[in-house]
């Protein structure tokens, strides 16, 4: 085929790729599209971080939900409890101020609230319960009390150990001393129910507290009160009364379900930093987030998230204030936080997701541009190859369609033949008359050239033969003055004996020239111009280079005047 044929064909097979390519790309475009859309509106489109802090919000709310209720419950069994116990005291004594000193009026009291007390701790959601009455059996601070605390952790089955009352009260009722078991409560001890004891006011609904979290006298176990105020009808504080939360029991009844394994939920009390040795800490069921006993520093980052920073560990997560009773001076703080090495390995996990599937969208797109190519594009790029030759040798067409084209495509083959030789025949017989047009043209210049160059030469020879005949005129009138006749007479029967060399080194000297200037003008050394010399003076009789000069001279004038006759 010929060259344009091939290169419409080759357009042809460039343009279906383009096509091809275009097809390809629009199929890869609906494909992301579809798979982006389908993401939205499963609401799966979200970044990792995103993720996270939805799960942490998640866990944020089920935590939040826990601590709501429990603080309810046990505020209100609180209530319950203080009307109780004031019940108890008034029952038992109608001048409570006479309990001061009495020890046996104080336990025949701690009698009767034992049993109620114990009840009381079984049923709430609690480590321990106490009442702290606003009396003392001695004159050192201390107030006479009851606090009792389960024995482990089991919250229905566990028995009660007395921390602070009579331990023959105890006894009696089958409530064991507590290893660091005391008699009163030191106040000094419990900073927070002093100054709850000294403003406690009606109603008692509306004046539950709770204590910053302590570590129980003698004791390493950390716990927060609530306090509610026990009053007579007739305003007197009768004392206080309610429950305490210690960690263990914290930690083993308030497990939270999560599907993060290092997870730490925390009850902390409010303050700059996340302050964990004044925590409480909980973690899932499964899992287990170790978090050092330090105040860690805040940082805000993305989502809304927080970075706690330690000497040695760090954690990402979220804290809320958390306001635990109604007459709390300063909320405490939610926290729920993980390790920032499981953070990144969220955000690693979640990228390495994204590019896995980014793989198998181009895996998917490979594929059908793989298929497309062999069902489409190789048969279509076969059929033309077959189309380019004269001789298919039998093969058969995939696409039909093409057929027609092949005999068209003959056709127009021959007339484009025919009309690119005509085309080539007339440019060639163009080519020559243009190159023989440029060769005439450079001819005549190049005769131009040496036409101006040869009279310019003729110029310049013009002007030194006029210089010449000026010269040999001057000295030629010379010579007639200065060279005696039968001198000159034997010059010339002595130049007519010369031979040629002679003759040109005679003309040489004659002219002006050196022994050097003429053995170089003749491409000989000076001794050989120096013996033509002297053979020259000997024959004619010439012995200085002057004489030379004019009698040559004289001789010239005379050839010219014999001319010109």
């Amino acid at each position: 085929m010929t060259r344009p044929a091939l290169s419409e064909l080759h357009n042809i097979r460039r343009s279906m790729q383009k096509r091809l390519a275009f097809y390809m790309i629009t199929l890869g475009i609906i494909l992301a599209a579809t798979l982006v859309a389908g993401l939205f509106f499963f609401n799966q489109l979200k970044s990792p971080r995103e993720e996270l802090v939805t799960s942490l919000n998640f866990r944020m709310e089920a935590f939040a939900s826990d601590m709501e209720s429990l603080w309810r419950n046990v505020s209100v069994m609180g209530v319950h409890l203080s009307e109780d116990m004031t019940d108890l005291i008034e029952e038992q004594t109608s001048d409570f101020s006479s309990l001061s000193g009495d020890v046996n009026a104080v336990e025949a009291l701690q009698e009767t609230m034992l049993e109620p007390l114990c009840q009381y701790g079984r049923q709430v959601d609690c480590s321990g319960a106490f009442v702290m009455l606003n009396t003392s059996l001695n004159d050192n601070g201390s107030f006479s009390g009851l606090y009792i605390q389960r024995s482990n952790s089991a919250r229905m089955a566990s028995d009660f150990l007395l921390y602070r009352g009579m331990a023959d009260v105890g006894l009696r009722h089958h409530v064991m001393p507590h290893r660091k078991w005391s008699q009163e409560f030191d106040i000094s001890e419990f900073p927070s129910l002093a100054e709850h004891l000294n403003t406690a006011s009606a109603p008692i609904d509306y004046d539950c507290r709770t204590t910053a979290l302590l570590t129980l006298p003698d004791t390493s176990e950390r716990a927060i009160l609530l306090t509610v105020p026990m009053m007579g009808a007739d305003g007197t504080v009768y004392g206080l009364c309610g429950f305490s939360i210690n960690q263990s029991y914290f930690f083993a009844h308030h497990v939270q379900p999560s599907g993060i394994r290092s997870l730490a939920c925390l009850l902390t009390d409010g303050a700059a930093g996340l302050d964990i040795p004044q925590s409480l800490i909980t973690y899932p069921a499964d899992g287990f987030c170790f978090v050092p006993d330090e105040i860690l520093t805040e940082k805000s980052i993305r989502e809304g998230l927080t970075a706690y920073s330690g000497t040695k560990h760090s954690f990402v997560g979220l804290s809320e204030p958390f306001l635990a009773a109604s007459e709390d001076a300063q909320p405490h703080t939610l926290t729920v936080l993980l390790p920032r090495s499981d953070y990144n390995q969220i955000l690693l996990k979640s990228v390495l997701e994204i590019v896995g599937l980014l793989l198998l969208l181009l895996f998917f797109g490979v594929v059908c541009c793989l298929y497309y190519t062999r069902r489409y594009l190789r048969p279509v790029m076969r059929d033309i190859e077959l189309l380019k030759k004269a001789d298919c040798g039998g093969a058969q067409m995939t696409f039909d369609e093409l057929r027609p084209v092949s005999a068209r495509l003959r056709f127009h083959e021959q007339t484009i033949t025919h009309l690119e030789t005509e085309k080539h025949d007339i440019q060639e017989r163009a080519d020559h008359f243009r190159s023989q047009n440029e060769q005439l043209i450079n001819e005549k210049q190049d005769l131009q050239g040496q036409v101006e160059d040869m009279r310019s030469q003729t110029e310049d020879m013009q002007g030194q033969l006029d210089d010449s005949l000026a010269k040999i005129r001057r000295l030629a009138h010379l010579g007639r003055k200065e060279i005696d006749l039968a001198d000159y007479e034997r010059f010339l029967e002595g130049y007519a004996k010369l031979s040629a060399k002679e003759l040109e080194v005679c003309k040489a000297l004659a002219s002006g020239l050196s022994t050097r200037q003429c053995a170089e003008q003749a491409g000989c050394a000076p001794s050989t111009i120096e013996t033509y010399r002297k053979r020259l003076y000997e024959k004619t009789g010439i012995h200085k280079a002057r004489q030379l000069q004019l009698c040559y001279a004289l001789l010239q004038m005379e050839q010219m005047e014999q001319e010109t006759q």
